[in-house]
């Protein structure tokens, strides 16, 4: 008798249980992994990017068949949760926004939308977190999220998704995600350099037709959150000494119009001191690297090589700091270091944080560059056959 009530009991408590009624296969979702926003007409248009996950998961050869297919949904609203509502209409199932990994912003938003504001309600999606990539553009949003990387691979395998390796082998702008991107934004007196997303038809080809590819050509510079200039990659040589100094970069030594070496520098150390001067304050940059040959076109000695990179480094940080106060921006962040280390000078110049600090004054520049190593040639030899 009591063995029979213990599994009525049993059976009882198990019909109680709610088991798991509303759990959803993994087919039964949409996943958006992109989204990119534009302003115009006072209207957010918002555009998503999905994949098919059967396309990312990996296979034994590690690619495709068949290229990779990418849905890009559009709508538009007064402000952003009203647009994604209207996307809500056709996306015919439920949406899950955790595996979103990459924001675009054009630079109509940059310009004239309210920044904070849109990230503000973008961020409050409890499934989205602070780590997707962030970028701004001029190009058309659909295009960007349409153009796919080599040898029918994932999008996920693109600049959009993942640009750090790209960047290890080209560090000129570093990429940002959006934890970063909104601790700068609000960080008194810094200027904040967003990456500029692209698309170019010159590079590759396949079968002798232009295969377009993505690339970071620039950056939009912005002082909080308010729109500064877009600058392309050329003019921000200076930069990758200054604000970002964790990577290396290859230099490419030359004298007039002869070339003369390349040289890849790594362990770079940047010391800024700040001197007042009439009571303006003086940056004074000391920059050191240890160097590796990597091209030898002209014979020289180590130190005139050297010599030449130092020179070459302290005109790229020069050139770079004129050409970004000519348009209004403090692209080495120095206002931003005279915040931290002298708050009351900054408060005075800047009435508060109202106003940039204009102009900033760069002071002596050295840099100083030690080749550690000439590779596999010996640093001297032969430039002729005989």
């Amino acid at each position: 008798m009591r063995n029979w009530l213990l599994c009525a009991s049993v059976i009882g408590i198990c019909c109680l249980l709610t088991g798991c009624w509303d759990v959803k296969s993994l087919q039964d979702v949409n996943y958006f992994t992109g989204i990119g926003i534009d302003y115009e007409n006072k209207r957010y248009e918002v555009y998503v990017q999905q994949l098919d996950f059967s396309s990312v998961a990996k296979t034994e050869a590690g690619k495709g068949d068949r290229p990779a297919l990418v849905w890009v949904g559009r709508a538009s609203g007064e402000t952003l949760s009203e647009a994604i509502i209207e996307l809500y209409q056709t996306t015919q199932q439920t949406v899950f926004w955790g595996h979103l990994n990459s924001i675009v912003l054009t630079n109509r938003v940059l310009k004239n939308g309210d920044l904070l504001g849109l990230i503000d309600s973008l961020i409050r999606y409890p499934e989205i977190r602070y780590t997707p990539w962030i970028y701004g553009t001029d190009k058309k949003i659909e295009e960007l999220f349409t153009t796919k990387p080599f040898f029918n691979l994932s999008p996920m395998n693109s600049i959009l998704y993942a640009p750090e390796t790209n960047y290890s082998q080209r560090p000129i702008i570093a990429p940002i995600r959006l934890a970063r991107f909104l601790r700068q934004v609000r960080e008194p007196g810094e200027t904040t350099l967003l990456p500029s997303l692209s698309v170019t038809n010159h590079t590759w080809t396949q079968n002798r037709e232009p295969d377009p590819k993505l690339e970071i050509n620039g950056a939009f510079a912005l002082r909080n959150t308010h729109y500064q200039e877009w600058l392309p990659a050329e003019k921000l040589l200076g930069v990758r000494w200054l604000v970002d100094r964790k990577q290396g970069a290859r230099v490419k030594l030359s004298e007039g119009d002869e070339r003369i070496a390349t040289l890849r520098l790594s362990k770079p150390r940047t010391k800024v001191r700040i001197a007042m001067q009439n009571g303006e304050p003086v940056f004074h940059v000391d920059f050191e690297a240890v160097a590796s040959l990597l091209e030898l076109w002209k014979i020289k000695s180590e130190k005139e090589l050297e010599t030449i990179a130092g020179k070459q480094i302290e005109e790229q940080i020069r050139t770079t700091h004129r050409i970004g106060w000519e348009a209004n921006a403090d692209v080495l962040d120095l206002e931003h270091r005279l915040y931290r280390r002298d708050y009351p000078t900054w408060k005075r110049l800047t009435s508060g944080g109202r106003s940039p600090l204009a102009p900033t004054r760069l002071g002596e520049v050295k840099a100083t560059v030690k080749i550690a190593t000439s590779g596999m040639y010996k640093m001297k030899r032969r430039m002729t056959p005989y």
